[in-house]
């Protein structure tokens, strides 16, 4: 950024940061011997590749964006699962990563590999099932894909201890294992965020830009740090000293929805990360968000998650989501 976050502002990002948290994860090791190409379908599961040896090539569908060069070191994460591709070369034929799979042979380390006779491509593979990801402002503003490139062919540092633990703790099958590889899985993500936005360019931060506006990015940490208090367009307005008709335009200018949307946005976002943690009653998570009763607040969070708070609550989820991994090649 060109300009300092206040602290203030920095607060917001750093709740919003705390606020990332993984249902599930998956991972696999892909040994790759070209000519290869796999198609990764369209999906509610943040995709990632980090390539370990060699070099691939990334495309993305729906993007104007050319095929994107991948070499030893490097991390890509697509957080809203756009479709892609992974290929020795741009023209590689693919074949969806679904039907690869099964005629594909396993090593004894677990680790995929295709039957090729070139060069030598190593992977380490997964997704990211993230809670609330279609409500979390975080993710609605990230590009289609993340890419962290190497330091002179060698990934980050944290990025390399994560693998190492990663397999590590897949190999030896240890009580508990699932549970620290979903946390590193989610320091992986964060320090994946937290990276691209020292390094992107200013014009396409979107979101982060509007922390940086002096009226915009006080209303969204008005908004992250007192999500019960009742705002309105005209009081956030008068709080950050413009019109009600300047305010509203140019928050959804630099935001990319209303406040009003927005508000909502955090307050469910909020109340899902506290049924998850907390044992305090229906009552007093829609108080502490600023909703005036049980009713109005479970109303609201089914429209946003599909599911009513109470089974939330339980670890029930749409069906849809469920299914997102079931069919997944889980690291050994």
């Amino acid at each position: 950024m060109t300009e300092r976050l206040t602290h203030f502002q920095e607060d917001v990002l750093a709740d919003i940061l705390q606020s990332i948290h993984l249902r599930s994860t998956l991972y696999c090791r892909a040994k790759m011997s070209a000519p290869w190409g796999f198609r990764v379908s369209e999906r509610a599961v943040a995709s990632f590749h980090i390539v370990t040896g060699g070099r691939c090539w990334l495309t993305v569908d729906g993007i104007d964006t050319p095929p994107v060069l991948l070499t030893e070191g490097d991390l890509v994460i697509l957080p809203r699962g756009h479709a892609h591709t992974m290929t020795d070369h741009p023209q590689t034929p693919v074949t969806r990563l679904e039907e690869l799979v099964p005629k594909q042979p396993v090593e004894m380390d677990g680790t995929f590999y295709s039957a090729g006779q070139g060069v030598v491509t190593t992977l380490v593979c997964g997704g990211l099932l993230l809670e609330d990801h279609t409500t979390n402002p975080l993710i609605s503003i990230l590009p289609p894909f993340l890419h962290l490139k190497s330091q002179q062919g060698q990934p980050h540092l944290w990025l390399r201890a994560i693998v190492q633990v990663v397999k590590a703790e897949a190999s030896a099958n240890q009580l508990a294992a699932e549970t620290v590889i979903m946390r590193f899985s989610e320091i992986l993500f964060i320090q994946a965020v937290r990276t691209y936005m020292r390094t992107v360019d200013d014009g396409k931060r979107g979101w982060f830009n509007a922390l940086q506006d002096p009226q915009i990015g006080q209303a969204l940490a008005l908004i992250q740090h007192q999500p019960e208090e009742p705002w309105t367009v005209e009081s956030l307005a008068c709080r950050v000293s413009l019109s009600r008709s300047a305010f509203s335009a140019k928050f959804k200018q630099l935001v990319g929805e209303s406040p009003m949307q927005y508000i909502t946005r955090v307050r469910l976002t909020k109340a899902a990360a506290m049924l998850r943690t907390h044992p305090a009653t229906l009552v007093e998570v829609a108080t502490s968000i600023g909703y005036d009763s049980e009713v109005a607040f479970s109303k609201a969070f089914r429209r946003y998650f599909g599911i009513a708070p109470g089974a939330y609550r339980q670890g029930k989820r749409p069906p849809t989501e469920a299914r997102t991994l079931e069919n997944g090649h889980q690291v050994q």
